[in-house]
């Protein structure tokens, strides 16, 4: 028994009525992420009088926010940015905002 409309239907056709075929909603998908992806920052901590660092956390900047996560990956803060971020561990640690060269902030045209 097949229910829905005839032949030629979206029924037919695999599509549900107001849907798009699967290449089209693919490339609206890729478009979205594509559209403001986080840039990933890290804050690297100093030690001495610049004798030595390693990475104290990592952190996604999005367009109004900012998460910043310990190395297994545990939630540590929200901010505003990664600025503020930064602002804020500085005042327990000796930390430095470092920008991986592939995310490093494009220049405002």
């Amino acid at each position: 028994m097949v229910v829905g409309a005839g032949q030629g239907s979206s029924f037919e056709s695999g599509l549900i009525p107001g849907s798009l075929p699967d290449d089209e909603f693919a490339a609206l998908v890729q478009e979205e992420a594509d559209g403001s992806p986080p840039r990933v920052f890290a804050l690297v901590e100093e030690y001495g009088q610049r004798e030595d660092c390693e990475i104290f956390a990592w952190g996604l900047e999005f367009e109004k926010r900012a998460a910043v996560f310990d190395l297994d990956g545990t939630l540590f803060a929200r901010c505003a940015s990664a600025d503020g971020a930064h602002a804020l561990f500085s005042r327990i640690r000796n930390v430095r905002l470092a920008w991986p060269s592939a995310a490093a902030p494009q220049p405002r045209g």
